[in-house]
């Protein structure tokens, strides 16, 4: 599948957040996919059942590949609700992780609060920190006790919005699922571009060279695009309208966005 390029995109307050910006991107998407020959991937925290529901009731576009849970599970169509993640994805993560074993590294964290159970996985350990004195040192603390343990090697620690942290496998991540999904299709395109607004989403930026951090891009984002790469566009739009001005940047779309 020689397709021109990707599109891999966060969701929550990457496309979300002004309806009609994410409509008008949508829209200028379902006409340059093909024009372009795009392949578009969503890369969100999300649950599936979560992105589903996303298409008709919130106007996210229907991707070609659903990676979700951050970067924990892969999708393929046909979608639908109930269906298994991509085996081959899966098999090779449970190999290296147990969820036990993460949330162990949570113990003793005062005010940490465990995340719901739809989003506590096999393959996903979560937890709030915001509740703590000091959510920053928190993590901290949680990332030291990781890579000091004799399964430092096996997780790695996802810290995001100065809230959400995610213990997961070291192989897994949303950057790494996107490789991963270019191997499993074959697909060689020449431009891979990736947005996003926080702190999950930077492993899709330090695994690609091109990227769209949106206007909103929470602070530990933000530092990337004070990094001076050159490949990473820092959008002056919120939002969708950020990620449709970012796209318009790198040539990827021909309608202009909406005026700030």
């Amino acid at each position: 599948m020689n397709n021109k390029w990707i599109l891999a995109t966060d969701i929550d307050n990457t496309l979300t957040g002004n309806r009609a910006a994410l409509d008008r991107l949508r829209e200028g998407l379902e006409h340059d996919r093909t024009r372009y020959d795009c392949f578009l991937i969503l890369s969100t925290g999300r649950r599936l059942d979560e992105v589903l529901t996303g298409f008709e009731g919130e106007g996210i576009p229907v991707p070609d590949a659903i990676i979700s849970q951050v970067g924990t599970e892969i999708y393929l169509p046909p979608f639908r609700a109930g269906m298994a993640p991509l085996a081959e994805w899966d098999v090779m993560l449970r190999q290296q992780y147990d969820r036990a074993v993460a949330e162990r590294f949570f113990q003793e964290i005062e005010g940490l609060e465990l995340q719901p159970d739809r989003y506590n996985t096999r393959l996903k350990a979560s937890c709030w920190l915001d509740q703590t004195p000091d959510p920053e040192a928190a993590a901290n603390e949680i990332e030291d006790r990781v890579r000091q343990s004799e399964h430092g090697d096996a997780y790695q620690v996802v810290w995001s919005s100065g809230r959400d942290l995610d213990i997961i496998p070291a192989a897994a991540g949303k950057g790494k699922a996107i490789h991963f999904l270019k191997d499993h299709l074959g697909l060689e395109p020449d431009t891979v571009i990736v947005a996003g607004d926080s702190g999950n989403d930077r492993s899709m930026f330090e695994a690609f060279e091109r990227g769209i951090i949106v206007a909103n891009a929470k602070p530990e984002l933000r530092q990337l695009a004070e990094s001076e790469r050159p490949g990473i566009y820092f959008a002056q739009r919120s939002y969708a309208a950020g990620v449709h001005e970012g796209l318009h940047h790198f040539g990827l779309v021909a309608s202009r966005p909406a005026p700030v």
